[in-house]
């Protein structure tokens, strides 16, 4: 007789937790169609995770074993429960099969939180006015509600664990957030004012700014919101990252998280998130513009940065997978409080959109937690780590490392990078890293007399007035009007940029401005509040007399072939008055000879730390990590190197005393290979360089 395979069960299993909540169970068969969308997103990033473990092996292995790879059996195997109030039981006319779920986000009530008489009703741990609100979001009675208090075994440790490693697939696959924010309660007229608003009518619309009669309900609102304990949570940021709220599909109201707070008499309110994005940033706009409010002690303000999770991986046009910045969630959850330090490791590793999950121990130092971050930076390909810098090492277990944490503690709009694009790095250890460099040789080039900037003076005959960026709003409106230093406090940075870039040459400077555009203008000088940075008229005869310095020493084949004319320069020179550009021109410029034919570099805005000080100057070489040659010449890419330890006339390991920015510089691994191994090469790549604290 033949026999039929035994068909898995589709169906969910039921339980009563209370008479007014069921909470189905739901089978491997519905979790994989529930879970289709996360765990496609969790498949995409396999590679990703391979590569981080393979170099991670091969630097520091120790390291590596605190990883393992996730995988969608993994989180298929996982239990998966959902609640159901009792009135929806009769809905499931076609057996116990789930479509669809809202997840909530919120903070686990404590002593303190939210706020006296907020008590759970029935098995909910939330109050009847909230689970009211909660319900009536739901399109269908067949669709289901995540709770992490309710849909895990809170006594059961390996269900908790398992759950944890599912986070993040559990909120990107929900159709829709829910974020409960309890101790927010905001009055009448703020109510009706966060009903009526609709933030996706205004978000492209640069130029908008809001009547001012509404200006102080932007304001109010925003310090309610602000006090929000959510805001300040590793897991609630991690819930509502990995939730994707800037990607396409999450624009769709539908799918577009809500906000549900407190209203008068007992109410809430609910806003969905675009809307409550302009409220928010509109909110700190003003603020700023009025009282000069820093934006970045905002704790929403990382959230308002707007960075996605992993999306599908784009690539570029040689075919390269780009991937977001995992120094950039590694700063978003530093900010967020956290008790256990595998947590704080884990939600950063969601949302980078990994597919590993962190199996070492719960020590809660911050320090560990930038070093074990940097290197998964490392390990996946993104160099930024080697550019941090600041005052002093990072210390593990009381010993310094060769690793710094950046002077941008808070920074998370750092760029993509290119999976697989780190291939410099020979070995890492918390007190050296053995690594790939380029040496450009010493003397550099200083510049200390005032006579030297003559060529810059007769660009330049009076005072150079700063060109302050046009704006898409007036100041005092959303931005509060620059803090104006006389133009006598950057004239003479200016002028020795300007006299550089004239002895550097037309060719250097051609290709100067063409990074600076790349790099930082188009990027950075042309986004938010800012406009397009456009040529100052005033600076017409300035830019012909730059012309004229830049052709002076300049052969006529290097004319012809050069792309800068007089328009370019006008732009060059309107850059290079912008106040925003103080920050690469720097105090000191140093000019570093990269070819041996007589191109140069700038090395300029210079950060030391405190090995410096005891550093003869004589003694210090500038090199660039082969993993940096190719980044944008924002980040320190130019390391100052201290010599550390000699045996027989010859460094065998150096320290860090400083980093710098390197501007203009030509294709340095093309002057290796052409004129590397010459006794007068001026440039050299060394391999394996020792580098430690």
């Amino acid at each position: 007789m033949d026999t039929q395979p035994a068909v898995p069960p589709r169906d969910a299993s039921i339980e009563y937790i209370s008479d007014n909540v069921f909470q189905l169970t739901l089978t491997r068969e519905n979790k994989v169609e529930i879970f289709a969308h996360g765990l496609s997103k969790l498949d995409e990033s396999a590679e990703e995770a391979d590569v981080i473990l393979r170099n991670l092996t091969a630097w520091c292995p120790d390291i590596a074993a605190q990883f393992s790879k996730r995988s969608s059996t993994t989180i298929l195997d996982t239990p998966f429960r959902l609640i159901f109030p009792a009135d929806s039981r009769e809905s499931f006319d076609n057996g116990l099969y789930v479509r669809q779920y809202v997840a909530i986000s919120y903070c686990w009530h404590s002593a303190d939180y939210p706020y006296p008489g907020c008590e759970p009703y029935d098995c909910w741990p939330f109050s009847k006015p909230f689970v009211d609100a909660i319900l009536s979001d739901k399109d269908h009675p067949r669709e289901g509600i995540w709770i992490d208090q309710l849909c895990i075994d809170q006594e059961d440790s390996l269900d908790k664990q398992k759950s944890v490693a599912a986070m993040d697939i559990i909120y990107r696959s929900c159709i829709r957030l829910l974020v409960l924010l309890e101790d927010v309660t905001l009055d009448k007229a703020e109510a009706r004012f966060v009903k009526d608003c609709t933030g996706i009518l205004m978000r492209y619309k640069r130029s908008w700014v809001p009547e001012p009669d509404s200006r102080h309900l932007y304001v109010s609102v925003w310090r309610k919101m602000e006090k929000a304990r959510w805001w300040g949570r590793a897991w609630c940021f991690h819930e509502f990252c990995v939730n994707e709220p800037e990607s396409f599909m999450r624009h769709h109201n539908v799918h577009n998280a809500t906000f549900v707070m407190n209203g008068p008499d007992g109410s809430t309110v609910k806003a969905k998130w675009l809307d409550l994005q302009l409220i928010l940033s509109m909110g700190m706009d003003l603020l700023h513009a009025e009282q000069s409010f820093d934006r970045t002690h905002s704790k929403a303000s990382v959230i308002l940065t707007g960075y996605g999770t992993s999306g599908r991986n784009p690539t570029t046009r040689n075919g390269e997978v780009s991937r977001p910045s995992i120094m950039a969630r590694h700063n978003g959850v530093a900010q967020k409080g956290c008790q256990y330090f595998e947590d704080r490791v884990s939600v950063m590793l969601n949302i980078s959109g990994l597919a590993l999950a962190y199996n070492g121990d719960g020590s809660s130092d911050k320090e560990k937690i930038l070093y074990v971050s940097a290197l998964l930076a490392l390990a996946a390909g993104e160099a930024y780590p080697l550019s941090m810098m600041d005052s002093k090492s990072i210390k593990l277990d009381g010993n310094t490392t060769w690793l710094s944490p950046s002077i941008a503690t808070q920074d998370t709009t750092i760029p993509n990078f290119i999976l697989g694009n780190v291939q410099g790095i020979r070995h890492i250890s918390t007190e050296f890293i053995e690594l790939d460099m380029i040496f450009l040789r010493a003397p550099w080039g200083l510049r200390q007399h005032d006579a030297q900037l003559e060529t810059a003076n007769q660009v330049f005959p009076e005072m150079i007035k700063s060109t302050e960026p046009l704006k898409h709003t007036s100041d005092g409106v959303l931005v509060r009007p620059p803090k104006v230093q006389p133009d006598s406090e950057y004239d003479k940075r200016r002028r020795r940029f300007i006299a550089i870039c004239i002895e550097n040459g037309l060719q250097f400077t051609a290709a100067l401005w063409e990074q600076l555009k790349r790099d930082i203008v188009h990027p950075n000088y042309n986004q938010g509040v800012h406009q397009d940075l456009q040529p100052n008229a005033a600076l017409s005869v300035p830019g012909q007399k730059l012309m004229e310095q830049l052709h002076r020493n300049a052969d006529p084949k290097t004319m012809e072939r050069t792309a800068f004319d007089v328009e370019d320069a006008k732009l060059f020179l309107t850059w290079v008055t912008d106040p925003r550009s103080m920050y690469y021109i720097g105090y000191l410029i140093v000019r570093l000879q990269c070819t041996i034919d007589g191109r140069h570099a700038l090395m300029t805005h210079t950060l030391i730390n405190e090995h410096w000080e005891g550093a003869e100057f004589e003694e210090l070489q500038a090199a660039i990590p082969v993993d940096l040659l190719d980044a944008s010449c924002i980040p320190l890419r130019i390391w100052i190197l201290q010599p550390l330890e000699i045996k027989e006339d010859k460094v065998v390991s150096w320290r860090i005393v400083a980093k710098a920015l390197l501007l203009g510089e030509p294709d340095l691994m093309e002057e290796v290979r052409l004129n590397g191994n010459r006794d007068d090469a001026v440039v050299r790549l060394e391999t394996e360089v020792r580098v430690g604290a």
